[in-house]
């Protein structure tokens, strides 16, 4: 089944209603924000999204997105792609006092002027959120400089450090 590309923005409570599954891409040129935290964005990325009420009456929905994208190692300041993965249930609500009463399992929402909620935005910023805060490779696989990290010793303990009340210890004696 090919899939299609997904709406920018849709109606929460109808889609909820009519339990609506959304099976879709999005064009990786549409993911502006995603692609200046990331060196380059390497396919169009792929979403699902369940829109259904829950057992309190509520609108929801739950959602997953994922993209191969490419940064810089931090390590070797080499490129690596990494699989970007998120999955996300969000209740949409129209103001503060709906979100206080929302259970703490789902995520407000706001709406938009149209009573919507725009889908395009909440895939970016999910996406963004599960980037790596430090991007590095797996040590073994990392191209790290000619040397090598060392946890714990000092290689050259030949150097005692001395103790910097020593000084004042020899002024009391005298």
């Amino acid at each position: 089944m090919e899939k299609v590309k997904l709406p920018i923005s849709v109606d929460p409570i109808k889609s909820a209603q009519k339990d609506l599954k959304l099976d879709c891409k999005i064009s990786k040129n549409l993911m502006k924000r995603l692609a200046r935290s990331t060196n380059s964005i390497l396919a169009d990325i792929d979403t699902q999204f369940l829109f259904e009420i829950d057992q309190q009456k509520l609108r929801i929905f739950r959602g997953s997105a994922k993209v191969a994208v490419e940064v810089t190692c931090q390590r070797c300041n080499e490129p690596m792609i990494y699989q970007c993965e998120a999955k996300f249930t969000y209740c949409p609500v129209h103001n503060q006092e709906q979100e206080h009463k929302l259970p703490d399992v789902y995520e407000a929402i706001y709406y938009d002027g149209n009573e919507e909620i725009n889908l395009h935005d909440i895939v970016e910023d999910e996406l963004i959120l599960s980037l790596p805060q430090i991007a590095k490779h797996a040590i073994e696989d990392c191209l790290q400089s000619d040397y090598e990290s060392t946890f714990g010793h000092l290689e050259n303990e030949e150097q005692q450090h001395l103790n910097p009340f020593e000084a004042l210890i020899k002024l009391k004696h005298r």
